[in-house]
């Protein structure tokens, strides 16, 4: 069998290419293999090292409910629209008057939210610890199951757990928010506090699934959908970050602008991670 050649930034393995005897190269890069899809093949050591382009078929498919990666898909975007949908009525309060009545109810939207996000990092996990690209190609037996790992060679590995982290924050600052009586020291470190980390963790996480998909530290593929779904969920990131940095100081004299601003800021981070989800569903179809 032909040798396996791990390659990625620094230290990392982001893909491993095995040369065929007649020429062809058997790809199985990071991401592809975590959620399920078959290594691909490309036709010379150069087009291994590029990013292939999405199958016309990949967007005619909806349905894969046997899919841990579909299910990763349908949560992250559950719990997107609904942190887009709590943050946009909270900007625009005329859209849902009824809504803002109850301020629980708008707590309560943020709360489910961030539990949604939860569980799909937490599949997101499980994916990777049994899919560790580091394993693909070779010839080693097949893993028993996992719930724990330790890949630090791999960059989606870190990636989920940072993530899976985050999320975990969020539950914290979500929750906390709908607590009565807590005086501006109190809302700073169990409010403001879980807020900003797990926004810092979706930005590192971000930035860690990206470089995994580039399989360098930048990359400009605009014509990978993998590419595309790193990308935007790191606008959604960056967009998090802006509005955490907004929300500080709510509760001492601010103005209102500055709490109108954090909503919008948090509607387009979650309408950025909305679009990624959505794209994760024809991602898992795009196979040879």
């Amino acid at each position: 069998m032909s040798i396996v050649h791990n390659r990625g930034p620094g230290p990392f393995i982001t893909h491993r290419v095995q040369p065929l005897a007649n020429g062809v190269h058997v790809v199985a890069c990071s991401r592809r293999h975590r959620k399920g899809l078959k290594p691909h093949r490309a036709p010379d050591a150069g087009s291994a090292e590029r990013l292939t382009s999405p199958h016309g078929n990949a967007f005619r498919h909806f349905l894969a409910p046997r899919r841990m990666a579909w299910w990763v898909a349908l949560l992250f975007a559950a719990g997107s629209a609904l942190f887009t949908a709590g943050a946009a009525v909270a900007a625009w309060p005329e859209w849902a008057p009824a809504l803002l009545s109850d301020p629980s109810t708008q707590g309560r939207i943020f709360i489910i939210g961030a539990v949604l996000f939860t569980a799909a990092a937490a599949l997101q996990w499980l994916e990777v610890v049994n899919g560790d690209v580091a394993l693909a190609l070779g010839s080693e037996a097949k893993s028993p199951w996992r719930w724990l790992g330790w890949c630090p060679r791999n960059l989606g590995y870190l990636a989920c757990a940072v993530q899976l982290l985050g999320t975990v924050m969020f539950n914290f600052n979500t929750i906390d928010a709908t607590l009565a009586g807590l005086d501006a020291r109190q809302e700073m470190l169990w409010v403001w506090a879980p807020n900003m980390a797990g926004c810092l963790c979706f930005l590192v996480a971000s930035y860690l699934a990206f470089a995994e998909v580039s399989q360098s530290y930048f990359s400009f593929a605009v014509h990978n959908l993998s590419w595309w779904i790193a990308a935007v969920n790191m606008l959604g990131s960056v967009a998090f970050q802006v509005s955490g940095l907004y929300s500080f100081g709510f509760h001492t004299p601010v103005s209102d602008a500055s709490i109108w601003w954090a909503n919008f800021y948090t509607v387009i981070g979650g309408l950025c991670f909305l679009l990624g989800s959505c794209l994760m569903i024809p991602e898992i179809f795009d196979e040879e």
